[in-house]
Order: C-alpha cells, then structure tokens, then sequence
C-alpha cells in the first residue's frame, strides 16, 4: 500500500497546486472587474443623457443603452487627468471601439450596447455623454 501511495503523492500533489491556482485565479478575475453596471436611459423626449463617475485602476464600469440598427451613437468622455477611455461592445459582443475619448459609430444591429469606461493611467474620474439618434 505504501509502494501505492509514494506513487500517487508527485500526481496529488500537481493536482492540489492546481485546484489551487485555479481557484486563486478566479477570484482575481471577478474582484478586477467590479465597478459600477448601469443602464442608460433617456429621459422622455430625448435622445442623450449624462453619466459621471469614479473607475478605479484595474476595473471598469459598465453601461448599456438600448438602441437600433442604423442608428448612431454618439459618446465622448473627459476626465480631470485624460486618464479615462471607453469602449463599445455591439448585442453580441463584437469590440466597435476601444479605448476612446470620442467616437460616432453607426449600429450595426438592434440591441444593448456595453460601453466599459476604464483608467488609462490610475483612478480616473469622468464625465460621459451618451447620444443615441
């Protein structure tokens, strides 16, 4: 029994290391990504809104808007330092820009757009407009 066991320790041993990386590398991987998820609505009559906020350096927040193929979308964000960008994300998750400070892009199918605002150097705050027309 014991000739089985020396046997077995290098092959349990690899799999404990493992199971452990696995799991230290997946609770990394979620706390990255925290920050805030919104949606964007527009108040009645309109076809834009504001959005402000706080990214911390490694994480992202989170916007979707509701819009229409052939429609436009319109985004540009400022931040005190230059230091925030966004990205767009079309319904089925094809990149249309990344890491913008302004961008027009024509959609090309109906939907929910993910716009991720991240850091580009540190904390980063911002302000974010949004127009869909």
């Amino acid at each position: 029994m014991t000739a089985i066991r020396a046997k077995l320790r290098p092959i349990i041993l690899v799999l404990v290391a493992f199971a452990a990386a696995l799991a230290f590398a997946s609770a990394g991987t979620s706390a990255a990504n925290a920050g805030t998820v919104a949606d964007i609505q527009f108040a009645p009559g309109t076809s834009g809104a504001y959005v402000d906020g706080s990214v911390v350096r490694g994480d992202y927040d989170s916007y979707f808007v509701e819009a229409y193929a052939g429609q436009v979308m319109y985004t540009d964000i400022v931040s005190y330092e230059s230091n925030a960008a966004f990205s767009v994300y079309g319904p089925d998750n094809t990149l249309l820009c990344i890491e913008e400070t302004s961008s027009a892009i024509v959609l090309p199918e109906s939907g929910y757009y993910l716009i991720e605002v991240s850091g580009t150097r540190g904390n980063a705050t911002y302000e974010m407009t949004v127009a869909v027309v």
